[in-house]
């Protein structure tokens, strides 16, 4: 509790930023100081493919931006100086962090006429993981080929954000998925179809419910016997609710952080399918999950999600566009009461993985998935 007032404290304080009027002497009275629209915090956090974010500030007097942080070439700013009783709206630019590490950029802005009497300082945290909770230095994965005839391509932006998925089924069918992202407005739309879904984007160009007419995909949460929700990094669902039929996958991960750069892995998944046309029975059923050592955060792509095979995997998740979902590492075994699913993984030099193989005893079938990059 007490962590939690000193924050506020801190933040509370850069919200009124050292605006104030000051004399000195009765023959020399002046006004300096700053009072910040953005960033609202003394430190913003931004993801290893956030591309930009905006200062907006009123200047009582003339002054000057200096890094503070000579090393962080990676974060810029369009002004460094100007003159007293304006406001000004700048640009910040970040380059793609690609180091594995997170990384801070520290700015003070100065009243030149005074410098020690106004100025303010604020910091960017740069994540070592995009918004998919990939690494910035991951592989885009732009094709994947499986045994049993499903082929899946992905193509990309700038930005290693996915612009399109396609999804092959054995017969030929195709079913396609496109993204536009709307950073003026922050909004996500993505395409399927007839079906158009939108959301609300963060400066991951992730959200956390795409929501169309009759189709809704994104995070649900769960919910104790009382009533009280339990804690997302306790435990959570994901929905993918559509005309034809509704996914669902449960998640236990039993306290562990969900931080964009924490290690994290779900304990369980119960899945859970049912079909809204047609005769197919309803599908429930409750894994225990185990892992290796492979990290599953060098490919755009989680693998994870293959586990089930293609039929039964949501392509939005295999996108990791909700981010939450993604363990870490690569599941090596998933038990159920029907059997296990053992997978193995080839990886590339990079780490990225090469080529998987997921054998089902349920289901009595091997199917190897292969990887392009």
């Amino acid at each position: 509790m007490k962590k939690n007032h000193l924050l506020y404290i801190i933040v509370a304080a850069m919200a009124v930023i050292t605006m104030f009027t000051a004399c000195l002497g009765d023959e020399h009275p002046y006004s300096a100081g700053f009072q910040f629209s953005k960033p609202e915090n003394v430190r913003t956090s931004v993801f290893a493919n956030t591309a930009n974010d905006t200062v907006e500030v009123y200047c009582m007097g003339p002054w000057q931006i200096t890094r503070d942080t000579p090393d962080a070439q990676w974060c810029t700013i369009d002004h460094s100086k100007g003159g007293g009783s304006a406001t000004y709206i700048m640009n910040v630019s970040f380059e793609q962090n690609t180091t594995g590490q997170s990384r801070i950029a520290q700015y003070t802005i100065t009243d030149t006429s005074h410098p020690d009497k106004a100025y303010s300082t604020w910091q960017y945290l740069q994540y070592a993981t995009r918004g998919d909770g990939s690494l910035g230095s991951a592989a885009l994965v732009k094709s994947i080929t499986s045994s049993d005839d499903w082929t899946v391509t992905v193509s990309y932006d700038g930005k290693c954000r996915p612009k399109e998925i396609n999804v092959k089924n054995p017969a030929g069918n195709y079913d396609r998925y496109s993204m536009n992202y709307d950073e003026v407005n922050g909004i996500l739309t993505v395409t399927n179809g007839n079906s158009v879904l939108k959301g609300t984007m963060d400066n991951g160009y992730q959200t956390e419910q795409l929501v169309g007419i009759g189709d809704t995909i994104g995070y649900k949460p769960q919910y104790y016997p009382n009533g009280v929700q339990v804690s997302a990094n306790y435990a959570f669902n994901y929905l993918a609710s559509h005309v034809r039929r509704t996914q669902a996958f449960a998640y236990r991960l039993g306290g562990k952080s969900l931080a964009p750069d924490s290690l994290h892995t779900a304990d369980s998944l119960t899945y859970y399918c049912r079909w809204k046309t047609g005769s197919r029975s309803t599908t429930i059923e409750r894994f225990r999950l185990d892992y290796g050592q492979m990290d599953n955060r060098c490919q755009t792509v989680d693998v994870n999600q293959l586990l089930l095979g293609m039929a039964d995997c949501e392509p939005l998740q295999l996108l990791a566009m909700f981010r939450y979902t993604r363990s870490t590492s690569i599941v090596t075994r998933a038990s159920s009461d029907n059997g296990t699913i053992d997978v193995t993984t080839e990886l590339n030099a990079d780490r990225s993985v090469r080529r998987m193989v997921v054998k089902d005893s349920r289901q009595g079938t091997e199917v190897t998935y292969d990887f392009t990059y």
